[in-house]
C-alpha cells in the first residue's frame, strides 16, 4: 500500500511568512483547534512544523517553536518500508516535486504498520500450513539457488530429511547424489522459465517435477518453486482410469443392448418371447441378409423392421416402406419399379423412379408381401437374385443396392400350396425368419405397453390421465385379436374421450367389453364344471394360500370371475349369477389375487 492512499488534509496550515510575523495569532488558532503541531509551508512546499510549547514562566516570551527540519515522506513510498520518526505527531507528505500534498499522523501510521505486520504474519502462517500439509512435495530455492524451504511430503518422496536440503545450493545437491542429473529446479532458475521433467531420487523412484521461477514486476528473478508428484500414484491413477473407462464402455454397451432388448420405439420386450425376438433382430441388423417378419396383424412388424434399419450400418440411408396389399397390381408395380416415359397412358413425360431406386443405400420394407400377385413376385425375385430390375416400359436393367425386409400375417406355405405364392421366392425371403408372437401370448408386456401408450398420448394431447390398476388387470387378461395396434387405439380412445383424470373399469367401452365377454364365455359343460368346483371350495379353509401355477382351467375360472365382477358390479350378484355363495367368490378372488372391483 502506498502512502498516497492514506494521506489526510490537515486541519490547519500556516505559511512561513505569516508564522514569523503573527505567531501569537497562530497560537490562538491552534488553541481553538486543540492541536499542538501544524504544518508550515513556504509557497506550497514543505517547511517543517510549528509546535506549541507548554506554558512557560512569565519571563518566557516564546510560546511555540518552528522546527524546519521536521520529517516529511514521499507519497509514493510503500507503507511497509516506512520507519516512523520519533518525537513527532504530524508527518508531512510531499509529491515527487516536493510539493506539499497532506499529512499523516504518527499514531495512525503506527497502527496501520502494526496491522499490516499482523496480516502478513497470519498469511505467512496460513502459507506455512498449506505448504506443510500439501500432498505434493514442495521445494523452494532463492534467486542464488540456495534451498530455503521444503515440506514433509517432499522429504517423504525424496527419502532425505529436511536438514539435508535447507541452506544447501542446488548444484551441491546434484554433486552429493541427492538429485540425479539434471536438476529440474536449477534448470528453471537458469533459463528463467517453467521446466517440467522427471527427477530421480536416492530411493530409486522417479517423480514428476514442475519448477516455476518467481519473477517480480521489474523482471528480476526472486526464486523458484517446484512441485513434485509421485509417479507411482500417477501410474495407479492411470490404471484406475483405464479400468473405469473400460467398465464405462462395457456398461454403455450393456445398457445399449438392454435398451434394444427392453424398449425400442414401440417395442416392449419384457416377456421372454419378445426378448428373443429383439435379440435376434439386434444380431442380424448389421448383416445384409434378407429378413422375413411373420406375425398377426398389429403385432408390430413394421416397428421391428424399423429397429433393424436403425441398428444397421444402413441407418443413415432411407427406410422405404410400402404395403403390398393396399394397391392394385398395376399401381404397385409402377410404385416399386418405376416407369419410363410413355410407358402407359397418363404416365409422366419424364418417367418416374421406383421405391427400389429410392431405397438406394438403405432398406425397403415390403409389408404384407403375401398379398403380392405372382407376376410381381417374379420381379421381386430377380431383385433378390441379381440385385437389378427394369422399369415398367423399360429395357435397360438398373442395378440396386438396398436391403429387403419383408413381412406378412399370412401362412406362406399354405399360399404356396394354393398356387398364390412362389416357392422359390419364399425360400429367398426365408433367410432369417423372425416370428413376433401375438399379444395374448406375451401378457407380461401388456402393463408396460399400457404405460408406454398412456405416456405417449398424455404428452400428445396435453392430458394427465391415470389408469386404475384394476383396468390394467382387465386389459392384461384380454385376448387382443388386434394385438398391439388394438391396445394402442384403445388407450388413445380412452385418453381423448374420458373427461375424468382417473380411468376406471366403468370407462371401458361397451364394444370392447362385449368382445371380451364373447371371448370369455365358456361352454355349458365347462360352466357347470366351474360351478361344481366353486361349490366344493366352500369345504376348504386354505383357499387363500393355494396360489400356484395356473392351469388352463384355473385361468378360465379366473377370467370368468373378473368378467362377472365387471358385469354385475358386486360379489353377491356374481355369486347369484354363478349359483354359488358370495363367500366362495371371495375365496376364489383371494386364490387368484383378484382385487375387489368397485365403483371409483
Amino acid at each position: 500500500m502506498l502512502l498516497s492512499e492514506v494521506v489526510q488534509t490537515p486541519m490547519y496550515t500556516v505559511d512561513l511568512s505569516v508564522l514569523q510575523n503573527e505567531s501569537e495569532r497562530v497560537i490562538e488558532r491552534m488553541q481553538e483547534l486543540s492541536v499542538i503541531e501544524i504544518p508550515v509551508l513556504n509557497e506550497g512546499y514543505w517547511a517543517g512544523v510549528f509546535r506549541m510549547l507548554p506554558q512557560c514562566s512569565s519571563s518566557c516570551n516564546d510560546k511555540g517553536i518552528w522546527i524546519p527540519d521536521a520529517p516529511c515522506l514521499c507519497d509514493q513510498t510503500e507503507i511497509s518500508d516506512i520507519h516512523i520518526p520519533v518525537g513527532y505527531h504530524v508527518i508531512g507528505v510531499v509529491n515527487q516535486q516536493n510539493q506539499f500534498v497532506g499529512v499523516v499522523h504518527a499514531a495512525d501510521l503506527q497502527n496501520m504498520i502494526h496491522q499490516m505486520y499482523r496480516e502478513a504474519l497470519e498469511r505467512s502462517r496460513q502459507l506455512d500450513a498449506i505448504i506443510d500439509h500439501a500432498y505434493d512435495g514442495i521445494f523452494i530455492a532463492d534467486a542464488l539457488g540456495y534451498v530455503t524451504r521444503v515440506n514433509p511430503s517432499f522429504c517423504r518422496l525424496a527419502g532425505v530429511p529436511e536438514e539435508s536440503f535447507v541452506g544447501v545450493h542446488l548444484t551441491e545437491l546434484v554433486r552429493n547424489g541427492t538429485f540425479k542429473e539434471p536438476s529440474i529446479t536449477w534448470k528453471a532458475l537458469q533459463e528463467r522459465r517453467e521446466v517440467i521433467g522427471v527427477q530421480r531420487y536416492p530411493t530409486g523412484q522417479e517423480h514428476l517435477v514442475s519448477a516455476v521461477p518467481i519473477i517480480n514486476e521489474t523482471g528480476k528473478v526472486q526464486g523458484v518453486v517446484s512441485t513434485i508428484r509421485d509417479m507411482t500414484e500417477l501410474s495407479k491413477l492411470r490404471e484406475e482410469l483405464s479400468m473405469v473407462q473400460y467398465q464405462s464402455q462395457r456398461f454403455q454397451s450393456e445398457l445399449s443392448t438392454l435398451r434394444k432388448r427392453v424398449l425400442t420405439d414401440e417395442i416392449i420386450a419384457i416377456s421372454p418371447q419378445m426378448r428373443k425376438v429383439m435379440e435376434l433382430a439386434g444380431r442380424v441388423a448389421n448383416f445384409d441378409s434378407t429378413v422375413l417378419i411373420l406375425g398377426e396383424s398389429g403385432v408390430g412388424k413394421e416397428v421391428v423392421a424399423s429397429f433393424i434399419h436403425k441398428s444397421s450400418a444402413r441407418s443413415e440411408g432411407p427406410f422405404i416402406k410400402i404395403n403390398c396389399g393396399a394397391l392394385p397390381e398395376e399401381l404397385l408395380e409402377s410404385e416399386l419399379f418405376g416407369y419410363e416415359s410413355g410407358a402407359f397412358t397418363g404416365a409422366k413425360k419424364t418417367g418416374k423412379i421406383g421405391l427400389f431406386e429410392a431405397a438406394e443405400g438403405g432398406v425397403i420394407f415390403l409389408d404384407e408381401i403375401g398379398e403380392m400377385s405372382p407376376a410381381l413376385q417374379v420381379k421381386v425375385l430377380r431383385v433378390l437374385q441379381e440385385q437389378e430390375f427394369t422399369r415398367v416400359g423399360g429395357i435397360d436393367p438398373i442395378q440396386v443396392n438396398c436391403r429387403i425386409i419383408a413381412a406378412t400375417h399370412r401362412n406362406l406355405q399354405e399360399r404356396i400350396q394354393m398356387g398364390l405364392f412362389r416357392e422359390d421366392l419364399y425360400y429367398r425371403l426365408y433367410v432369417v425368419p423372425i416370428h413376433i408372437p401375438p399379444l395374448r401370448e406375451r401378457r407380461e408386456d401388456i402393463p408396460a405397453l399400457i404405460q408406454y401408450f398412456l405416456n405417449k398420448y398424455n404428452q400428445k394431447y396435453g392430458t394427465q390421465k391415470i389408469i386404475h390398476p384394476v383396468v390394467i388387470q382387465i386389459l392384461q387378461n384380454s385376448p387382443w385379436p388386434g394385438n398391439v395396434r388394438q391396445l394402442s387405439n384403445l388407450i388413445e380412445r380412452m385418453v381423448v374421450t374420458i373427461p375424468d383424470s382417473l380411468i376406471t373399469q366403468n370407462h371401458l367401452p361397451h364394444d370392447f367389453l362385449d368382445l371380451q365377454n364373447q371371448s370369455a364365455i365358456p361352454s355349458a359343460n365347462t360352466l357347470k364344471q366351474i360351478q361344481n368346483e366353486m361349490h366344493k371350495a366352500d369345504d376348504f379353509t386354505n383357499c387363500a394360500n393355494s396360489r400356484g401355477s395356473l392351469n388352463a382351467f384355473d385361468e378360465m375360472e379366473r377370467d370368468l370371475i373378473i368378467q362377472s365382477l365387471l358385469r354385475y358390479g358386486s360379489i353377491r350378484k356374481v355369486g347369484q349369477a354363478l349359483g354359488v355363495s358370495h363367500t366362495t367368490v371371495i375365496k376364489k378372488m383371494k386364490k387368484y389375487g383378484i382385487e375387489r372391483i368397485r365403483k371409483v
